[in-house]
C-alpha cells in the first residue's frame, strides 16, 4: 500500500514537470480543493495554459518532496557542495518545481536554485516564467519577488542581452497583476521600485524618462481604484519624486497623457486663496499667461538670496505645478471616499514636499523642529557662507508672508473645516500634524 502511494506520488511529480517543460505558455496554478480521488485519475489538472492540483494529495506529494529534498540535497555535511551531477541537478530541479509550487516560502530552497542556476543548469529566462507561476498563486510571496530581483539583476549585468525593453514590460505586468490580484501587496510595489530604480544604473536602458511617465501615469489608476493601499500611495509618491527631473519633450509627454493644463489646476487653487488685500491684482486668466519667472516672482515675492546661484524657474514651477495636481486629486478623493486614513496620509506628503519647495527656495531648512538656514553646496564664497551661521526672524517672516504660503495655509484651513463639518474625524489629526510636526503652530 505504501509503495503505491509512492509510485502515485512519483506519478504526479513527473506530471507536473512535463507540463511545465512542454507548455512554456502556462501563467498560473492552484490548488483545486477536492476532498478525495473520486474519478481515479491523475490529479494533475492542465487546461487552456493553467496548471491545477487536486487538494487531496497535496500532502501526501509535499512531504514526499520535502522528505528527499533535507535527506538527500540539503544534508549538513553536503550544504556546501556547489556542483551538481547532471542527474542529481535534474533530480533536484523536478523536487524543487514542485515543492515550490505548494510551499514558496522556504528560503532553503529557493538558494537551492539559486546554485544550480549558477552552476548553468537552469536557464535564467526560465526562471523568470517560473517565479511568475508562483505569483500567480501567491501575489505576496517576498521569497519569489527576491528571487526574480536576484535573476534580473544577473540578466542586466549579462551584456549580451538585447530585449530589455520586454523584460521590463513583463515585469511590470507581473507587478501591476500581484497588487491587482491581492490589494495591499508591499513586495510588489518594493519589486516595482526596486526595477525602476535599478534600470538607471542599466547602460542599455535609455528609456527613463518614458518609464517615468509610463510610472506615474499607472500609480495615478492604481490609486484611484485602491484609496486604502498606501503601498500603492508610497508608490505614487516614488514615481512623483521622478518625474520631476524630467527633460522638457519628456515633460510635454506627461502633460498629453495627462490630459489637462497643470497650470490652470493649479492657478484655480491658488486663485482661489489668494490674500484677501490688494497683493494679488491679476486674474486668473492672467496668472496662466504669465512666464515661469514672473508666476514664481509674483508667488514667492522674494528676488534677494543668500548665494549667487542662478533659480531654474522652470523647473521650479513644473515642481509646484504638478504638486499642485496632487494636491486637486486628493482633494476630490478625500471628498468622495470619506474617512480613508490612507489618503489623508497622502495628503501629508503633497503638503510636505510644497513646503520643502518653499524652504530650498529661500534657503533654509527644519532640522531638530527649527529652522534654521541652509547651506548652499554650489557656492564657495567665504563670506557668503559666513552670513549663512544664523536666522533672523526676518527669514521665517519671508516664507509665510509670502504669497504661496498664505495660499496654501488658506486652502487647508478651509479644506479641513469643510471635513471637519463633514465628520471626518482625520481632519483634526491633518491639523495637529500640520501643527506640531511641520511646525505651522503659530500660523494655523
Amino acid at each position: 500500500m505504501e509503495d503505491d502511494k509512492f509510485a502515485l506520488v512519483e506519478k504526479i511529480i513527473k506530471d507536473i514537470n512535463n507540463v511545465l517543460s512542454k507548455s512554456p505558455d502556462v501563467y498560473t496554478f492552484d490548488i483545486i480543493p477536492l476532498d478525495n480521488n473520486q474519478q481515479n485519475k491523475s490529479p494533475v489538472l492542465f487546461l487552456e495554459n493553467c496548471l491545477g492540483l487536486e487538494s487531496w494529495c497535496v500532502k501526501h506529494v509535499y512531504m514526499y518532496c520535502y522528505s528527499e529534498l533535507i535527506d538527500k540535497f540539503c544534508y549538513k555535511q553536503k550544504r556546501h557542495a556547489k556542483k551538481f551531477s547532471t542527474i542529481n541537478s535534474d533530480r533536484l530541479v523536478r523536487l524543487l518545481n514542485v515543492i515550490l509550487l505548494l510551499n514558496p516560502d522556504i528560503g532553503t530552497f529557493w538558494n537551492k536554485r539559486r546554485d544550480i542556476v549558477q552552476d548553468m543548469l537552469l536557464d535564467k529566462i526560465y526562471e523568470l516564467h517560473y517565479s511568475r507561476l508562483i505569483l500567480s498563486r501567491k501575489p505576496k510571496c517576498n521569497d519569489a519577488f527576491a528571487y526574480r530581483r536576484w535573476i534580473l539583476d544577473k540578466i542586466f549585468q549579462d551584456e549580451s542581452v538585447s530585449n530589455i525593453d520586454s523584460l521590463v514590460n513583463d515585469e511590470l505586468n507581473i507587478c501591476e497583476l500581484a497588487s491587482d490580484k491581492c490589494p495591499n501587496n508591499y513586495h510588489s510595489y518594493c519589486h516595482r521600485k526596486w526595477l525602476v530604480n535599478n534600470l538607471k544604473t542599466v547602460p542599455k536602458y535609455t528609456n527613463m524618462d518614458s518609464l517615468y511617465v509610463k510610472e506615474y501615469n499607472f500609480s495615478e489608476r492604481s490609486t484611484s481604484k485602491h484609496v486604502s493601499d498606501y503601498s500603492c500611495f508610497h508608490y505614487r509618491q516614488f514615481c512623483v519624486k521622478n518625474i520631476l527631473h524630467l527633460t522638457s519633450s519628456s515633460w510635454k509627454t506627461l502633460k498629453s497623457s495627462l490630459d489637462i493644463d497643470l497650470r490652470k489646476v493649479m492657478v484655480r487653487i491658488l486663485a482661489a486663496n489668494f490674500p484677501k488685500d490688494t497683493t494679488v491684482q491679476a486674474s486668473e486668466e492672467n496668472l496662466i499667461a504669465y512666464s515661469e519667472e514672473n508666476l514664481m516672482n509674483l508667488l514667492l515675492a522674494y528676488t534677494h538670496r543668500n548665494c549667487y546661484c542662478v533659480v531654474d524657474f522652470v523647473h521650479l514651477c513644473r515642481k509646484l505645478e504638478i504638486l499642485f495636481y496632487e494636491l486637486s486629486i486628493n482633494n476630490e478623493l478625500i471628498c468622495f471616499y470619506k474617512h480613508h486614513e490612507t489618503l489623508w496620509y497622502h495628503r501629508r506628503f503633497i503638503l510636505h514636499e510644497i513646503i520643502v519647495v518653499m524652504y530650498d527656495h529661500f534657503g533654509l531648512v527644519r532640522h531638530n523642529g527649527a529652522l534654521v538656514k541652509k547651506m548652499c553646496k554650489m557656492c564657495n564664497n567665504i563670506d557668503i557662507r559666513q552670513k549663512q551661521n544664523k536666522i533672523v526672524r526676518y527669514d521665517s517672516n519671508r516664507i509665510y508672508s509670502s504669497v504661496l504660503f498664505q495660499a496654501v495655509i488658506t486652502h487647508e484651513i478651509r479644506f479641513i473645516n469643510d471635513r471637519r463639518d463633514d465628520g471626518d474625524n482625520y481632519a483634526d489629526r491633518h491639523q495637529k500634524y500640520l501643527k506640531f510636526v511641520e511646525g505651522l503652530n503659530s500660523v494655523l
